[in-house]
């Protein structure tokens, strides 16, 4: 138990330090540190566990008290900045969902309750290594990074501490999204997500960097609306909040199909599907670093996590055509959209609904096949198009533009970057590179 805490609590102190400092040697060795620590310790979590289920019990008072207390700070910090900018709609939504959890636990909190709180799973210790390894190396990298950043970008209020404090914060929330086997701490590691990436989007402070953020949160409070309905019918109805419960009584034939779809649309938002991908796109007027974190390694990956990790009562049945009809939709249209791009993050962005689309599609199936191609595609998506990325990002920001024709003569100007970029690139389709294989498994 020592070491899956630890692992959740080293980003949650570094982002807190982060957040106080003001010197910037002490933040580099802060964040290359904790950078280090996190990879560590996620490869530590993955040999002890994998293989090997790990299930955590708190059944405390004073936890759920504390996670409650979480969901009205994370609704008042998004309250506050609607009503800075007006957006009074978005904060009618946050309200909902604040109003709906606390409603159920003052109803039904001390009958629907959960035995484990915490699993952690084959699936759980993948999506650890990728949060731990793939987010540490690009809190590593935006150093540098957002240095130069703020040298070419004068305009734009320097808030590194401030940054830095979401990116951990953000790694913290997801290691313990992913380990949470209890809807209601989900739920509240779910939202600080969607907080953190809204914070992340409009970090610059633009029109067009706040229209998109705003765009992202409210596409991700409908989620989160849904996830609150989710909790609220499955505790009411069969007085329990444990995933493994839902998905042991959904094998089993019982009624708990609203449930699953209310769940798997809430991965929709999350995962971009269409009509939601709009928030995706948007994302790319952050720094390069945010780009890599939400579109690559961990943000969107929890939507389709949740969807795989339901995949065993998915299949023939409404919840699972509709993630297979969503999945192959946004599969097929967003890779249309990719191949007619010329700017180099817009073609970048289009495949990675793509690829969402496609996990989606394999997860809807209801096959213990299909469910691992998904989380094959899932391993390989997140390290080729996080180096993506940060290889794109990186030229734009030597070469002033992203367009692909602007490339030209990039092999003879940064032949390390190109490099890097040429492995990306291979690692997308060229055997024996895993995101060819794992597209053949899912064809």
């Amino acid at each position: 138990m020592a070491l899956p805490a630890l692992l959740f609590a080293l980003p949650l102190v570094t982002a807190l330090i982060l957040l106080v400092n003001r010197n910037p040697a002490v933040r580099n060795t802060l964040v290359r540190v904790s950078a280090l620590l996190m990879g560590v310790l996620s490869v530590a979590v993955g040999v002890m566990y994998f293989g090997h289920p790990f299930k955590i019990g708190v059944d405390s008072p004073l936890v759920r008290l504390l996670m409650m207390a979480v969901d009205g700070l994370a609704a008042l910090t998004v309250l506050y900045f609607c009503v800075k900018y007006k957006r009074y709609l978005t904060a009618l939504l946050g309200l909902a969902q604040f109003f709906l959890i606390v409603a159920f636990e003052f109803h039904a909190g001390s009958y629907a309750r959960s035995v484990w709180d915490f699993n952690i799973d084959n699936l759980s210790i993948i999506m650890i290594l990728i949060a731990g390894i793939i987010g540490g190396l690009i809190a590593v990298y935006s150093l540098g990074y957002m240095a130069v950043y703020h040298r070419k970008h004068v305009d734009v209020k320097d808030r590194r501490s401030f940054f830095f404090f979401v990116v951990f914060l953000f790694l913290s929330a997801m290691f313990g999204l992913v380990m949470s086997n209890n809807l209601l701490y989900m739920y509240t590691f779910w939202e600080i997500t969607s907080l953190c990436s809204f914070l992340l989007i409009g970090y610059s402070g633009t029109n067009e960097a706040i229209h998109n953020s705003f765009k992202a949160l409210w596409m991700n409070l409908l989620g989160g609306l849904a996830f609150a309905m989710a909790i609220a019918y499955l505790g009411e109805h069969f007085y329990t909040l444990e995933i493994s419960q839902l998905l042991s009584m959904g094998m089993q034939g019982m009624p708990v199909e609203p449930v699953v779809a209310l769940l798997v649309f809430c991965g929709f938002t999350k995962s971009a599907m269409m009509p939601f991908s709009g928030w995706l796109l948007g994302a790319m007027v952050a720094p390069t670093p945010t780009s890599a974190l939400l579109h690559s390694s961990t943000m969107v990956k929890a939507g389709v996590f949740l969807i795989i990790k339901l995949a065993p009562i998915l299949g023939n049945n409404h919840a699972g055509i509709m993630a297979m009809l969503v999945g192959g939709i946004t599969f097929f249209f967003a890779s249309c959209a990719a191949i007619s791009q010329s700017d180099g993050k817009k073609v970048l962005a289009y495949s990675t609904i793509s690829n969402l689309g496609l996990i989606v599609c394999c997860a809807g199936t209801g096959s213990y096949e299909a469910a691992w191609t998904a989380i094959m595609i899932v391993i390989f998506h997140a390290v080729a198009k996080s180096l993506l990325f940060l290889t794109v990002g990186t030229a734009e920001q030597q070469l002033g533009s992203r367009n692909l024709e602007s490339f030209d003569g990039i092999f003879n100007s940064m032949p390390r970057l190109s490099l890097c970029m040429v492995i990306g690139i291979c690692g997308m389709f060229l055997a024996p590179f895993g995101m060819l294989i794992s597209k053949w498994a899912a064809m």
